[in-house]
């Protein structure tokens, strides 16, 4: 039987894995490959309880009749066609969808290696250790590094975080360190009112237009000389694609993401799909995908349809996304929708935040149900009076 693999149990792999099997039927044997056994809630990671933060693969996999491995791939031969893993197994394949997501980009400074960070479960438990070990200082210091969307939503939950310890959560000094002149700068101005609001109601020192020299999990040197001594350091500097992707053939952006044709397949390597953040897809015209969950849901499905699709000598269908919306916590302040590229506000505060609660504790974890759900949560949507040919799609 042919074969289809799935590298990596993120939003982007399910989908795919599902969507593969949806399409190829009795046709080929879908398995996906996991370094860990369960699927991590990621955009959840700045919350409380991180440990908590995680859903089942096992089960929406076997369900559908789809195999499930876990292993730590190491390479990718795209002449041979086939898979390493770390344990020593390869597994051969016909047509392979690589979603193996993304890793923190750490500043380039000396220490930065030591600094806490969100990024996976792993580390954010570290963090929230270390955040219990502080919670019962007087007037512990945090310094988040990255003011973007994940800093943001971090340094204005720390405070219910040091409550939630038993710590001086209101006597806590958290700075929020960006060398941008303003916060959340790839948010655009849209939201940036609600945002400044918020940070200031929290008391949420702000350093911004600074450079760092060193790094360390509780002190930051600057360009100018001058030091910072903290009880923690914990960054949220952005993200690059996984180490894997920079082995696979053809051209990668700035990011280390593939380049991909307009189906989501490797040029250079035409057995090869790629989705969530290991690819820089066209959402719309002139947009290119974003490391966000959102966009990682549509991504594995589309890989994964056009991987089976590719395989049975069926239509492939373009990839495109064109309704963005953003949702960003703002801690007791509520949180701040937008909609569209430029990211205009629609909603704001606690009407917000119940929108932000939806899909952060249901829309996006992985569905329950019967095979027959779970494949049709795997269709691609397309807009009224469109067509998978017509390349239109939601």
């Amino acid at each position: 039987m042919k074969s289809i693999l799935v590298l990596g149990g993120g939003f982007a792999g399910l989908n795919a894995a599902l969507a593969a099997v949806r399409v190829a039927g009795t046709h080929a044997e879908v398995t996906l490959i996991s370094r860990e056994p369960f699927l991590t809630i990621r955009p959840r990671l700045y919350e409380a309880e991180p440990d908590s933060l995680k859903a089942s693969l096992s089960e929406p996999l076997a369900t559908v009749g789809a195999n499930f491995v876990v292993g730590d791939v190491t390479a990718i031969d795209p002449l041979l066609q086939q898979i390493d893993l770390a344990d020593g197994r390869f597994l051969g394949y016909d047509r392979l969808i690589v979603a193996t997501g993304s890793v923190l980009r750490r500043p380039p400074v000396p220490g930065a290696e030591l600094a806490y960070s969100i990024d996976e479960r792993a580390s954010a438990l570290v963090f929230d250790q270390r955040l219990k070990q502080i919670a019962v200082l007087p007037a512990p210091c945090i310094a988040v590094v990255g003011a973007g969307f994940t800093g943001i939503e971090l340094a204005l939950e720390l405070r219910d975080r040091i409550a939630g310890h038993g710590g001086h959560a209101e006597a806590a000094r958290i700075i929020l360190i960006d060398h941008a002149d303003v916060v959340g700068a790839e948010l655009g101005s849209g939201p940036r009112p609600a945002i400044e609001q918020a940070l200031a109601e929290a008391r949420i020192e702000l350093w911004l237009g600074v450079r760092l020299s060193r790094l360390s999990e509780r002190t930051l040197g600057f360009a100018d000389g001058t030091s910072l001594s903290t009880a923690a350091v914990v960054l949220c500097t952005g993200l690059e694609a996984s180490a894997l992707v920079a082995g696979l053939p053809g051209p990668k952006d700035g990011d280390g993401r593939i380049v991909p044709d307009a189906f989501l397949r490797v040029p250079a390597a035409p057995a090869i799909f790629c989705a969530g953040d290991t690819v820089r897809g066209e959402a719309d015209t002139g947009h290119p995908t974003l490391f966000s969950c959102q966009h990682a849901l549509r991504l594995g499905k589309v890989a994964g349809e056009n991987a089976a699709r590719d395989l049975l000598d069926l239509p492939l269908l373009p990839y495109r996304q064109t309704r963005y919306v953003t949702c960003l916590d703002l801690g007791r302040s509520g949180a701040v929708l937008t909609a569209g590229w430029d990211r205009v506000p629609q909603k704001t505060g606690m009407e917000a935040k119940a929108i932000k609660t939806q899909i952060n504790r249901v829309l996006i974890y992985p569905p329950n149900g019967s095979r027959e759900e779970l494949l049709a949560y795997s269709e691609i949507d397309l807009p009224q009076g469109g067509s998978a040919t017509t390349g239109e799609l939601a």
